[in-house]
């Protein structure tokens, strides 16, 4: 399996995105794809089964409707404007014909029922035919190993760690993923890690600050496998991805900030036998 181009270029975060041009829009992906960055999506299901791009699961943070995307048909999708633009949801079929080739992906499939793979099935259905540079992850670890098992694309897990948190509903299963103890069932070809998971220092959503222990399990699993880094967004996350990634799936940085970071990160401790192919060790030196 060879696939060195997810660590060549830094990724852009639902598109190389803006004021101007709204996230998982075709504007930001052809931005992303003018300045030669692979680009990160997100796809769900609609109710009559079509796959689009569309990060969360309700419309109303980006459409301005409370609904959700699977509650929707893609006509009913294609109705509706994105952060009040003329730009519409795309469709996956879309968004394939538009990249073909010219970057990466890196496609995340939406859904956390570990033990419902539609959005995932569909997915890799449709890529049978796509000839490109593409990898899946998900942070559901159901279809992490689903994907594995029916796939010869480069999968991924996807994981945060906001265990401080206290607050939110969301404490006991951040905590658990963030410890990466999935991915012994998952057998994932990559970890894609929330770079907060690294902060040794934490504001929770009530805006209380917290100090912990430093995260030892990043560390350990950067040892036997690739790491991506998300979202990197600020000169404090760089540093941290620098520290222990082998790349970054960005936004909010420039076009050419990013281009600069090209090469930056820490090279791969894991084994040979798990590198990708031809993996051009980088410039940092390893933990």
């Amino acid at each position: 399996m060879d696939y060195q181009w997810l660590f060549d270029r830094p990724i852009a975060h639902r598109g190389l995105h803006n004021d101007e041009l709204p996230e998982n829009s075709i504007p930001a992906f052809q931005n992303a794809i003018d300045h030669n960055f692979n680009i990160e999506i997100d796809v769900h299901l609609t109710l009559d089964g079509h796959l689009v791009v569309f990060h969360d699961d309700n419309l109303k943070r980006v459409c301005g409707v409370d609904k959700l995307v699977k509650k929707c048909t893609l006509e009913e999708l294609k109705t509706y404007r994105l952060k009040d633009t003329d730009n519409q949801i795309p469709t996956f079929d879309e968004f394939l014909d538009l990249v073909n080739d010219q970057v990466g992906i890196l496609c995340e499939i939406k859904g956390i029922n570990p033990f419902k793979h539609e959005i995932a099935k569909a997915t890799i259905e449709r890529l049978k035919t796509y000839k490109g540079r593409i990898a899946l992850q998900a942070f559901n670890f159901g279809d992490v190993a689903y994907a594995r098992k029916r796939t010869k694309l480069p999968v991924g897990e996807l994981c945060t760690w906001v265990a401080l948190d206290l607050h939110t509903y969301r404490w006991l299963p951040c905590n658990f993923m963030g410890k990466l103890w999935v991915n012994k069932y998952t057998k994932p070809d990559f970890i894609s890690y929330d770079v907060r998971g690294t902060k040794t220092e934490y504001t929770n959503s009530k805006g209380k600050s917290h100090r912990h222990r430093f995260n030892n399990y990043i560390v350990k699993w950067a040892k036997r496998l690739p790491v991506l880094f998300w979202t990197v967004d600020s000169e404090e996350n760089v540093e941290l991805a620098k520290k222990f990634a082998s790349n970054i799936i960005f936004e909010k940085l420039t076009a050419e900030r990013a281009e600069e970071l090209t090469g930056e990160f820490r090279p791969l401790e894991c084994p040979e036998s798990v590198l990708p192919k031809n993996f051009e060790r980088g410039k940092v030196k390893p933990l």
